[in-house]
């Protein structure tokens, strides 16, 4: 029973710390998004030196792949400074990409819904409607992309809390069904 009291210690620290997790994202996105962009900052910052560092230690720069690796390192160094000065920015600057590719997308999907419509398909009025959604969404992801940030932010948040909830009523069930267990070795033995 160590080992089952063990997991079940393990499962509800998992528990808690998954539902402050999922809760702070749900209540607190925007702040959830500046500590993503700081870590991605500090990643990128933290590699930069290393790589400096390296080429320090070896006393200078003796191959292409050394020279390739200080501007990577100096890029990297001048990305998390600009991360830490704006630290959505590039959450920002993924989601313009993203609604550039359903702009694009949607835009050549007209041709195969020209093609549905000339051969008089009956349906192809439904693909203009998905068509069109696809398309308003690439341009309000363009318009506002901070906003679909915050959506995504909270739907982990949303999935996070959802997860403990599922967890917590599986955990339930366990424990229930081994007391019927115990109790049924217990009437057994005697």
């Amino acid at each position: 029973m160590s080992s089952f009291k063990e997991i079940k210690w393990n499962s509800t620290l998992n528990l808690i710390v998954f539902l402050v997790i999922g809760l702070l994202l749900l209540i607190f996105p925007k702040e959830s998004l500046n500590i993503a962009g700081y870590l991605i900052a500090s990643t990128l910052m933290l590699a930069g030196i290393t790589y400096i560092v390296r080429i320090i230690k070896k006393k200078g720069i003796d191959t292409n792949s050394d020279l390739l690796s200080l501007v990577l390192s100096i890029i990297m160094i001048g990305v998390s400074i600009t991360i830490f000065v704006d630290p959505t920015w590039i959450i920002r600057a993924i989601n313009i990409v993203i609604g550039l590719l359903l702009i694009i997308n949607s835009s050549m999907n007209i041709a195969s819904l020209l093609k549905f419509k000339k051969d008089r398909t009956a349906s192809w009025w439904i693909f203009l409607v998905f068509i069109v959604i696809i398309f308003v969404l690439g341009i309000l992801v363009i318009i506002n992309p901070e906003a679909l940030a915050k959506i995504v932010v909270r739907l982990e948040g949303a999935t996070l809390v959802f997860n403990t909830l599922v967890t917590l009523i599986l955990t339930y069930k366990v424990n229930k069904m081994l007391k019927e267990v115990n109790k049924l070795e217990i009437i057994e033995t005697k």
